[in-house]
């Protein structure tokens, strides 16, 4: 009687063992994925916002990059329903249907420029492809969840602004200690104004009066903008190049890219695509080649409204950092690798 009692525990204690070992597993998985930095894309889906996005999600893949932990949408290169259903073919494409996204601001502050149709219509591509089931937006307002995600990873979440900073002037409005509890913000947006760059640039001219209300409440060890006019220099790849060389990559992600991207590239024979670039440098730091720092502003009234203003000054006297310059060779490579089929290909081998 003993001898069955003790084998028919047997069985037992070696399932016993095996949740045990998987719990443990499973906590070790969540403690590791907890401690990552996490970060938050405020975007208004044009074919650049889905670049940037699928960028940063093959980065958290395939080289264990800091996690996605929601989007939040604005009007800007389209309107905000489109930016709404926008994101949510670009997380059915990437199949991450898990990140949450959180709808913003249908509108401007004061006065909402027209859009223009840059990246066409839908503001990726015209592509118009569909699929079934896609992810629903949450409930919660975009400035909402901002404020409480930052409260939840106070000092590790990010938040990266690629489009009108309308959700994050808001958010600081309603809450004056949302910028201190962030890791940091990174703005993709505005112009260093000179005779190549005379006019005000896209994502701070749709909501100048938001732009105004981050830069009055900015400091640099909190704000670092990249600035449009930057990109222009240090991230201007050929038409060719993007076509032929990036373009030619054989996944999924990239063929959708291609299609979202087949109104703006026949604009000009030159690329250069701001938003995954401000991803970039927040995932790979190092690729920055040179930050300066500045007291950062926006004209927000006559014929200049919209123009940034920067007198580069030391860190004690400057409201921002600047990503002055980048490692080009190096960011083009960066693209390369992590949009490589190679991460596909491994998946199926």
């Amino acid at each position: 009687m003993k001898i069955f009692t003790r084998y028919s525990m047997t069985p037992i204690i070696i399932v016993s063992i095996l949740l045990l070992i998987g719990f443990l597993v499973a906590h070790f998985r969540n403690s590791m994925a907890d401690d990552k930095p996490k970060f938050v894309i405020d975007n208004d889906a044009g074919g650049d916002d889905a670049m940037a996005i699928f960028l940063s999600l093959l980065y958290e893949k395939y080289y264990d990059g800091p996690l996605l932990v929601g989007l939040t949408t604005a009007n800007g290169n389209t309107n905000e329903d489109n930016v709404c259903f926008n994101n949510q073919r670009i997380l059915k494409i990437a199949g991450r249907d898990d990140i949450p996204i959180y709808r913003g601001a249908k509108s401007s502050l004061v006065s909402t420029p027209e859009a223009g149709d840059y990246y066409g219509i839908d503001g990726l591509g015209d592509s118009g492809n569909t699929f079934p089931y896609l992810v629903p937006a949450r409930t919660d307002s975009a400035v909402n969840a901002l404020i409480e995600l930052s409260k939840k990873y106070e000092g590790r979440l990010t938040v990266i602004t690629i489009g009108t900073l309308t959700n994050v002037a808001v958010a600081i409005k309603y809450d004056p200690d949302f910028l201190n509890r962030l890791a940091h913000l990174y703005v993709g947006a505005g112009h260093i104004h000179s005779e190549q760059n005379p006019e005000p640039e896209f994502n701070a001219h749709m909501d100048v009066e938001a732009y105004r209300i981050v830069a009055q409440n900015a400091k640099p060890e909190k704000v670092t903008i990249f600035p449009f006019s930057q990109t222009q220099v240090y991230c201007n790849f050929s038409r060719d190049w993007r076509e032929n060389v990036l373009g030619a990559i054989d996944t999924d992600i990239i063929r959708h890219q291609n299609k979202f991207e087949q109104v703006s590239l026949k604009r000009s024979d030159r690329w250069q695509a701001l938003d995954p670039a401000t991803v970039t440098m927040f995932l790979r730091p190092d690729l920055v080649k040179e930050y300066k720092y500045s007291k950062n502003d926006i004209i927000v009234c006559g014929d200049k409204r919209g123009i940034n203003t920067n007198t580069f000054v030391d860190k004690e006297k400057a409201n921002v950092r600047i990503i002055y310059s980048v490692k080009t060779e190096e960011y083009q490579e960066f693209l390369l690798d992590v949009f490589s089929d190679r991460h596909e290909n491994k998946n199926h081998t």
